[in-house]
């Protein structure tokens, strides 16, 4: 008996570590430049915050960047007590940069919508100093 309860356990264990860096694991979406990935029903989006900048990447489902040309992007910025505001999104390295107004909060909720192949989704995240 102990020894099957210690097998569950090192079997638990070793399934949890391995699900937790994402390795093969299905359902995972794998960040190309570091960032975080929200999945979308038409594309996915990957955003990297370095102190205010804040570059967006889109990119297919299969992993792939898409360009500039290829998806056309608008984004809000809403601070905690605030309304949201329209942001200005360069075209840059293969990214969409702007540069994050945190005034005197510490998060700012970010809302980006995205258009690709006439297809458009509605990303929602936080962004934080």
């Amino acid at each position: 008996m102990l020894k099957q309860l210690l097998s569950v356990l090192i079997l638990t264990v070793s399934l949890g570590s391995f699900a937790h860096e994402g390795h093969g694991v299905p359902g995972t979406i794998k960040a190309n430049h570091g960032g975080t990935v929200k999945g979308g029903k038409e594309i996915n989006l990957e955003y990297v915050v370095k102190g205010n900048e804040l570059k967006i990447y889109p990119a297919s489902h299969e992993g792939q960047d898409l360009t500039a040309s290829d998806v056309k992007i608008t984004a809000t910025a809403k601070l905690p007590k605030g309304k949201a505001e329209a942001i200005k999104l360069d075209a840059k390295d293969g990214a969409f940069v702007t540069s994050v107004d945190f005034k005197t909060a510490y998060r700012v909720e970010i809302t980006v919508t995205t258009e690709h192949k006439g297809k458009k989704d509605t990303f929602k995240f936080q962004v934080e100093k």
